[in-house]
């Protein structure tokens, strides 16, 4: 097997351990916090943790995609990546610091955090840890196998952390320092094994190449907030037009949905890098390359799509639980309609991330607010007259149209380039 086939592999496993684990620690943590602080003490954990993620999200800033192209794209030019490291970490530094600064204007006005000073301020050890964390610089090099041992070490310290301090429901602050202290140390560690890997040595980024980075990190990460946007907002819709137990039934069908999304994240996640370094030394390998991978997905997913089809009602009780009776099956039925986006699911980020490696980031940027605006439309148009059920189908339309839309502006531009 080519020595490039048994990385893609490896990387795969790799992401896909990650993305295992990521689902195993609020199971295994959430019951035990649930337990031991009590509903409100939990209400407000979960609340710090959301507000962390957003901002997380922030200081990210869309590098998992640019970041990563420009290092897989220069692996034979040491001299150029120190310059791409000091550049992401440049801005990564800027937006960590204006998020500390809301988050801590935040913690003194907003009611619900005053009074929480000291835990808005252990949350941003949590920050820290994504400020330092090259999780992009692993990807562009394709040895995930790093992501997933720092992203074990920072769940296993985390776990540890909160079975050793947490003990009653005045523990909170060591909640929130368990979940900050283990992302934090896997950031420190995952800096470090990059230190070791690549000689670097500090210097001013130039200023073009950073406002170049900046800018189309910028419109990934608008790209970025803008695709789950519509989820979001399908929910609101659908309980202004139902009750809320529908909205319950469709959620559990979403959730499931986004869930088999994953291994959509996943496989392009894997995919991206190669890809990125293949475009610039062989466009016609890059095309090859594209066609295999599609058939793949195609094949792939036609095979999920139809297992989760066949397999709808046994997905459901899963997930929704048996006590939930007879009507689960409302739930089952929005399943089978959503098998119909399965299909298409991994071709929406898979040419996102074509359109990114070709530099058309206005582009990828343009599909997603087209798609969003055209979702507000069908979404309260079906919902109105089918209810739930429109909903679904709405789902499966939206997730149709991104697809085509990043497909054909990803076949034209690379027609006319060619």
């Amino acid at each position: 097997m080519p020595a490039h086939k048994k990385r893609i592999i490896h990387n795969f496993i790799s992401l896909s351990l990650v993305q295992g684990l990521s689902i195993l620690f609020p199971l295994i943590s959430f019951p035990y916090l649930l337990r031991v602080l009590g509903v409100e003490g939990f209400g407000l954990f979960s609340m710090l943790q959301t507000v962390l993620m957003y901002f997380d999200l922030l200081v990210s800033f869309g590098f998992g995609l640019t970041a990563t192209q420009q290092v897989a794209r220069n692996l034979n030019n040491p001299e150029r990546t120190r310059q791409i490291i000091s550049s992401v970490f440049s801005i990564k530094a800027l937006l960590f610091g204006a998020s500390l600064l809301v988050f801590l204007i935040g913690g003194l006005t907003i009611p619900a955090l005053k009074g929480h000073l000291s835990l808005v301020l252990l949350s941003t050890l949590y920050l820290a840890g994504n400020l330092l964390f090259p999780d992009w610089y692993f990807q562009g090099i394709q040895k995930m196998k790093n992501i997933t041992f720092v992203a074990f070490l920072s769940k296993s310290i985390g776990l540890f952390l909160l079975v050793l301090l947490v003990r009653s429901r005045d523990d909170l602050g060591y909640a929130v320092l368990a979940l900050s202290a283990g992302n934090f140390m896997a950031g420190l560690i995952g800096f470090l094994i990059m230190l070791k890997s690549v000689r670097l040595t500090w210097s001013l980024p130039k200023k073009s190449f950073l406002f170049l980075l900046f800018r189309d990190s910028a419109y990934v990460f608008m790209s970025i907030i803008l695709a789950p946007l519509y989820l979001s907002v399908n929910i609101f819709i659908l309980s202004a037009f139902t009750n809320p137990l529908v909205v319950g039934y469709y959620a559990i069908a979403e959730k499931i949905y986004s869930a088999i999304g994953m291994l959509t994240s996943i496989a392009n996640r894997t995919f991206y890098p190669h890809l990125s370094q293949l475009y610039h030394q062989s466009k016609d390998q890059f095309r090859n390359y594209v066609r295999r991978i599609s058939r793949l997905f195609w094949i792939g997913f036609a095979l999920i799509s139809v297992i989760q089809l066949l397999g709808a009602e046994w997905l459901v009780l899963l997930a929704g639980g048996r006590k939930q009776g007879a009507d689960m099956g409302l739930a089952a039925d929005m399943l089978r309609v959503m098998s119909i986006g399965v299909l298409f699911s991994p071709f929406v980020s898979f040419f996102f991330q074509l359109l990114i490696i070709q530099g058309q980031k206005k582009m990828a940027i343009r599909n997603c607010a087209i798609t969003v605006l055209a979702n507000l439309a069908t979404s309260i148009t079906l919902t109105h007259f089918f209810g739930g059920m429109g909903m679904a189908v709405n789902l499966c339309i939206t997730t149709i149209v991104i697809a085509a839309l990043n497909y054909f502006t990803y076949r034209n531009l690379f027609l006319r380039a060619n």
